[in-house]
């Protein structure tokens, strides 16, 4: 794991222990040069009222109330009266693509940003922090975090790598929940009518491969079948419909990842030898029809259909494709059984997956903002129930009445009409659905905070005793998944150390920002044709020369510059 450098974890940890916690203090979370905020907390809530600004994508499903909008529903109105804080949209927008030219357009012109916003696009992120006109937020981190989050932070510090430079913190990483990482999934009733054995390696895959290719599995007295779901489109080792774990079974390299060599220094996973073995293989398979044909010009969801209509056998990603879409696979043949399966090892034993990646986004303030202790004790707020504060308003969701219903004093998370609540305490009017009230909550960009491999331990605690009583609100919304959700989970969970991470979570560098569109495209290309049969497998060599020339050295060396600063 990257970890933050150690002069940089020091002066935070100095901090923290010469700054008393100010909770909300009404300061303004330590900036030199600015004025003081007027308004104070007083138990938990400001007076007179502040506004914070903030901008943000609003997808088009979110739903609402009758009567209610993104600056007035029951969230903004819980703001506003258990706080004192008023929520002010500068803009919102339907898509990423949208918002960050927004962005651009304010960082360029002489409107100000935001006060709190979400950014995603690292180059963006790189803009704004070398604009000078984000915050640092070191001081601040240190004054009017909760002592949980600090920890969080201590515990996972390479999600900030994206928002430091020269030593100081300029962004709040978003912390995925982490319940990605590829698992294979097999048609269960083929193996059983061919007579297979689960298969645990490469050598095994090859014999499932090819009978689920040539030994009509669905009994049809048709040659209508292959072995692998398998999406080309754009990575070959996404994360769905994904030929990840056959890269992992020869090496210790991913494609598009950046690793350790031996000696220390990141390398490019894509010109490892061990890539060119794991091309060879699936160069193989496609020869023999054991992948899909039309894998090339297929995304991940579109080849995960092949596996869903019965034309497939295997198919390789999330734990969570059950229920959706693998439920549609009964639904279309009623015989139909499938199962998860643990990843395969290759020649040596090796085994490996992508990593999913810890932190994707990260919420930035404006260097003007001048109430960054009132967003942290509204951060701190919505993120107890991560922290299973029984006490907390958010301990059982967002907002009663949108996410849960109360019954019996326990609260029901969907089916409504199901569990006999009243029809006029639906959510939605279908009975079933809840409203995801949490995309209300734009000072956090609308999405959940989460802790690292948070849901990890109550998936284990039912996938091996589905009678356990769930302690927390997470293991109850877990406890009545069906068994093969649950060994789906454990599976995933077991194999979690088998993550091949990429351990370059920095901004673009210089060199990237010109050529890692052309030398991605090479790549894409490269192995393709490769698999395709269209390139010999030695056309690899000359892919590595090429992407060394064509600016991946440059890269490499830009990338082992800003590693080695990390460690200082």
């Amino acid at each position: 794991m990257i970890i933050l450098n150690k002069s940089y974890l020091a002066a935070m940890t100095a901090v923290i222990l010469s700054v008393a916690v100010a909770g909300c203090s009404g300061t303004n979370g330590g900036k030199e040069g600015n004025a003081l905020t007027t308004s104070k907390a007083t138990n938990g809530k400001y007076d007179p009222p502040i506004t914070i600004t903030t901008a943000r994508v609003l997808d088009p499903n979110v739903k609402f109330k009758p009567g209610e909008t993104i600056e007035d529903n029951v969230h903004s109105r819980w703001m506003s009266d258990k706080m004192g804080i008023n929520m002010k949209h500068t803009f919102v927008v339907n898509n990423e693509k949208d918002f960050n030219t927004k962005l651009r357009l304010l960082l360029a012109g002489s409107e100000p940003l935001p006060d709190v916003f979400q950014v995603s696009d690292p180059t963006l992120i790189s803009e704004l922090i070398q604009s000078g006109k984000v915050m640092a937020l070191d001081d601040a981190i240190a004054k009017f975090a909760p002592q949980n989050i600090k920890d969080l932070y201590q515990k996972y510090p390479d999600g900030f790598n994206m928002f430091i430079n020269n030593g100081k913190t300029y962004g709040i990483p978003m912390y995925e929940s982490l319940t990605g990482g590829t698992i294979l999934w097999v048609r269960q009733d083929w193996l059983k009518k061919l007579n297979l054995p689960d298969p645990k390696t490469i050598d095994d895959m090859d014999k499932v491969l090819e009978a689920f290719t040539n030994q009509d599995p669905d009994g049809n007295n048709k040659k209508d079948t292959f072995g692998l779901a398998l999406s080309m489109l754009d990575r070959v080792n996404g994360t769905r419909a994904t030929a990840d774990w056959v890269f992992g079974a020869y090496g210790n390299y991913m494609p598009f990842q950046w690793s350790k060599d031996k000696d220390g220094n990141l390398v490019y996973g894509s010109i490892q030898p061990s890539i060119k073995e794991a091309l060879s293989k699936l160069r193989d398979w496609m020869s023999k029809g054991y992948i899909d044909p039309e894998a090339g010009i297929k995304d991940k969801n579109k080849a995960t259909e092949s596996f869903v209509n019965g034309s497939a056998g295997l198919v390789a990603g999330e734990y969570h494709m059950y229920p959706v879409p693998l439920l549609d696979t009964v639904k279309n043949n009623a015989k139909a059984e499938f199962k998860p399966l643990y990843l395969p090892a290759g020649p040596t034993g090796n085994i490996g997956r992508v990593e999913t990646p810890m932190v994707k986004r990260g919420i930035l303030f404006s260097k003007d903002f001048q109430h960054v202790d009132a967003w942290f004790a509204y951060y701190k707020k919505l993120f107890e129930y991560q922290f299973f504060v029984k006490d907390s308003e958010f301990y059982l969701g967002n907002h009663e009445g949108y996410d849960y219903v109360m019954k019996d004093g326990k609260p029901v998370y969907q089916q409504f009409e199901q569990a006999g609540i009243p029809k006029e305490q639906w959510p939605l009017p279908d009975g079933k659905t809840p409203i995801e009230a949490k995309a209300y909550a734009s000072l956090i960009g609308g999405t959940n905070l989460n802790r690292p491999y948070s849901y990890d331990e109550g998936i284990l605690k039912f996938a091996n005793d589905p009678k356990a009583v769930p302690a927390n609100p997470i293991e109850d919304s877990i406890k009545d998944r069906v068994p093969v959700h649950q060994l789906a989970g454990k599976i995933r969970i077991e194999q979690n150390k088998y993550d091949l991470p990429n351990e370059f979570k920095g901004s673009p560098t210089k060199t990237m920002r010109t050529k890692l569109e052309l030398l991605e495209k090479m790549e894409k290309e490269t192995f393709n044709q490769i698999i395709y049969g269209k390139l010999p497998v030695d056309a690899f060599d000359k892919y590595v020369a090429d992407w060394k020339a064509s600016g991946g050295d440059e890269i490499t060396k830009e990338v082992n510059e800003w590693y080695k600063s990390l460690k200082k």
